[in-house]
């Protein structure tokens, strides 16, 4: 389920949104959902992967379309993931974003409320 995927908690003037276990083709679509519901309206939005095992291609797709909702709603979006990991090696692997990625959620966080 949702809930036990994702938890939303304001940090510093943020939005933090952890992601935990695997986000692929079985839960992706409800992942996605679950964040964009979670979230109506916010300056600043980290994704943080840190807690994320495994991410295939539909979990890329959910990660772009969150990324992308909430680039359209104005908001600025840092992507967490910690350099070394599995998840840090396939974004930088298809060419994510460099700019949007930080490896700790401190670090998001200090980017995004400088």
């Amino acid at each position: 389920m949702t809930r036990d995927r994702v938890a939303v908690a304001g940090e510093r003037g943020c939005e933090v949104v952890r992601l935990y276990g695997d986000v692929d083709h079985a839960n992706a679509d409800e992942v996605e959902r679950g964040v964009l519901t979670a979230i109506r309206a916010a300056a600043g939005v980290v994704i943080d992967l840190s807690g994320v095992t495994f991410l295939d291609s539909a979990g890329l797709r959910c990660l772009d379309r969150l990324v992308t909702a909430f680039v359209n709603r104005q908001a600025a979006v840092r992507v967490v993931a910690p350099e070394g990991g599995a998840v840090r090696f396939t974004l930088d692997l298809i060419g994510f974003l460099p700019d949007l990625l930080a490896s700790t959620v401190d670090e998001a966080i200090t980017d995004l409320t400088a």
